[in-house]
C-alpha cells in the first residue's frame, strides 16, 4: 500500500495553513490527532506548522486613538447620552377597572352569576361584556335563576 503524501513534501501556502487551522477549530484539535485516517493526520501536521508568512497584525494604536478621539468629542457624547422622555402635561384620569379578576372566565358559570350578584346591574352587563360568548350566556341564565330565588 502506498504511502499518502504528507504536507511536509510540499510547501504550503499560507491560505493551506489558515484553512487548515479553521478546520482543526471546527472539527477539534483532539479529533485532528487522534483520527487515524490519513487526511486528518495531514490537516493536524498542517495546521500546527508555523506560518510561512508573518501574519500581518493589524495597528490597533491607530484605531484606539480614533475611538479615544470619537468619544472626547463633546457632540458624540451629547448623542450617546440617554434622553429623558418628556413628562406629558394632563394625564387622562383612568377609571378603576371593574373587579372582573382575570382568573374569572376560568370558573364555573354558576360561581360567576354568584359573584357578579353583589354587584348594580350596569357593572355585571360590563362584566357580561368581558366573558365569552358561550360562557356569558350561562352566566345570563344562572344569574337569572338567582334573581328569581332571591325575589321569591
Amino acid at each position: 500500500m502506498p504511502e499518502p503524501q504528507s504536507s511536509s513534501a510540499t510547501p504550503v501556502s499560507p491560505e493551506q495553513v489558515k484553512k487548515a487551522r479553521m478546520l482543526v477549530s471546527m472539527l477539534g484539535a483532539d479529533f485532528a490527532k487522534s483520527s487515524k485516517h490519513p487526511f486528518f493526520k495531514d490537516l493536524a501536521r498542517t495546521a500546527v506548522q508555523p506560518s510561512p508568512e508573518p501574519m500581518n497584525a493589524p495597528d490597533m494604536s491607530a484605531a484606539l486613538a480614533k475611538l479615544v478621539k470619537t468619544l472626547a468629542d463633546p457632540r458624540v457624547a451629547q448623542r450617546l447620552r440617554p434622553k429623558p422622555s418628556p413628562e406629558p402635561e394632563a394625564r387622562p384620569e383612568v377609571t378603576a377597572p371593574l373587579p372582573l379578576d382575570t382568573d374569572l372566565p376560568m370558573q364555573h358559570p354558576v360561581l360567576i352569576a354568584k359573584q357578579m350578584m353583589g354587584f348594580p346591574k350596569p357593572d355585571r352587563v360590563a362584566m357580561m361584556r368581558r366573558l365569552p360568548g358561550p360562557t356569558a350566556r350561562q352566566v345570563a341564565a344562572y344569574l337569572s335563576e338567582l334573581e328569581a330565588d332571591t325575589a321569591e
